[in-house]
C-alpha cells in the first residue's frame, strides 16, 4: 500500500513491484495535473460569475447560461421538480444563438434595439415566426432570471418589446426629418443626429468612434468600426458627401459620458421634436437609412446589409464575405451618396 499527498488530495494505491509503483506514480501525477487544471477553469468561471453578480462588471450569455442551468439543477434537488430534456435542449439552442450573435458582449450594455436586431437576425436566418417568438420568450425568461440574481440592471431586464410586438414601428416622415434638422439644436447635437441619419449607425456605434477610426480606404473617408456586438457589425462605412466636411472637423470621441448616458442625452434631444409616445427613436434613423437605400437600390440588398452590418444568409455570406471579401469601398460610397436624407 502506498499513499501520495499532492496538495489537498491524497492518493492511495497498491503495487507489487517497483516498476508498477513507478508507473502508477506517473499516471497519478498526470491525473492530478488534469484535476488541478479543471479546478482552475471552474474557479475562473465562479469568479467571473461572482464579479458579475456583485459588481455587474461583465456578464455574458455564456456565463449566464452556466448560472441558469445550475439553477435548474438546484431546483430539482430542492423541490424534486425536474425540467424535461426537451426544455434543456430548447434553452441550450436559444443560448447558442445568443452567444453566436452577441459574442462576449456585456449584457448590461445591450439595449432594446439590440434585441430587436437579434430578432431580425433570426428572421434573416429563415426561421418561422413561431420559432422566433419562442426564442424571444426564452430570452425574456433568461433576462428575468439574471435580474433576480442581480447579474444585470433592472433597466436591462425591462425589454418588453422583445416579445410579440403590438405596435408597428414607424419610420420618420419627410416632415419629421425637416422638423428635426430645422430645429434650433446646438451644432453639437445637430451634427450627431446628422451622422446617425447619413450612416445608419447605431447610437452605441457612434459613441465608440475615436479619432483614429476616421480613415481613408482607397482614398475614400470612412468610419472604421473595429468593435461591435456582432460579427457583421465590424465594418467600414463610407462617409456621405453631405456630412464629410462636418465630420472631418469634429473631435472624436464625441462624448466623455458612458454609452448609456450618451444615448439618453441624444434621445432627450430627439424628443424635443418627436413625440416620445410614438414608436420613433434614435434607432429610427437607422431604419430610415435602410429604407431609403433599399427603395433606391432594390437590387442591392446584400450590399446594403454589409453597409449597415446586418447578417446575410449563409450561402450568400460564403460567396460575398469568405470568397469575395465583401463589396468595395467605392461601390458602397456610390450607393450611400446616391440618397438624400432631407
Amino acid at each position: 500500500m502506498y499513499t501520495l499527498q499532492l496538495g489537498d488530495y491524497k492518493y492511495i494505491f497498491e503495487y507489487d513491484t517497483i516498476e508498477e509503483l513507478k508507473e502508477q506514480l506517473a499516471i497519478t501525477k498526470t491525473t492530478h495535473e488534469e484535476i488541478i487544471s479543471i479546478e482552475k477553469q471552474y474557479t475562473k468561471v465562479d469568479n467571473a460569475l461572482t464579479n458579475s453578480r456583485d459588481k455587474k462588471e461583465h456578464i455574458t450569455f455564456a456565463l449566464l447560461e452556466l448560472q441558469f442551468i445550475d439553477s435548474l439543477k438546484t431546483l430539482k434537488e430542492q423541490t424534486n421538480r425536474s425540467v424535461s430534456q426537451a426544455s434543456y435542449k430548447a434553452y441550450a439552442t436559444t443560448f447558442d444563438k445568443l452567444k453566436n450573435y452577441f459574442k462576449d458582449t456585456n449584457i448590461n450594455n445591450l439595449s432594446n434595439d439590440d434585441f430587436q436586431d437579434f430578432r431580425t437576425h433570426l428572421k434573416n436566418k429563415g426561421l418561422n415566426p413561431k420559432t422566433i417568438n419562442n426564442n424571444m420568450i426564452y430570452v425574456s425568461k433568461f433576462l428575468d432570471f439574471a435580474l433576480s440574481k442581480k447579474l444585470i440592471s433592472e433597466n436591462c431586464s425591462k425589454m418588453v418589446s422583445i416579445k410579440e410586438e403590438t405596435k408597428k414601428k414607424e419610420n420618420f416622415t419627410k416632415k419629421d426629418l425637416e422638423d428635426i434638422f430645422n430645429y434650433d439644436y446646438s451644432s453639437y447635437h445637430k451634427n450627431i443626429l446628422k451622422i446617425l441619419a447619413h450612416t445608419g449607425m447605431r447610437i452605441s456605434e457612434l459613441w465608440s468612434i475615436k479619432k483614429e477610426d476616421i480613415i481613408q480606404d482607397d482614398g475614400i473617408y470612412c468610419f472604421d468600426l473595429k468593435e461591435s456586438k456582432t460579427e457583421t457589425g465590424v465594418r467600414k462605412i463610407p462617409i456621405h458627401k453631405d456630412i464629410l466636411e462636418m465630420v472631418l472637423g469634429l473631435e472624436f470621441p464625441l462624448s466623455a459620458k458612458t454609452d448609456n448616458a450618451f444615448n439618453k442625452e441624444m434621445l432627450k434631444q430627439l424628443y424635443l421634436v418627436i413625440d416620445k409616445n410614438s414608436t420613433k427613436s434614435l434607432h429610427t434613423f437607422r431604419a430610415n437609412f435602410v429604407s431609403q437605400l433599399i427603395n433606391q437600390h432594390p437590387d442591392k440588398v446584400e450590399l446594403i446589409q454589409e453597409i449597415v452590418g446586418h447578417s446575410k444568409n449563409d450561402d450568400k455570406k460564403l460567396t460575398l464575405i469568405i470568397y469575395g471579401k465583401g463589396f468595395s469601398t467605392k461601390v458602397k460610397k456610390e450607393v450611400i451618396d446616391s440618397i438624400s436624407i432631407i
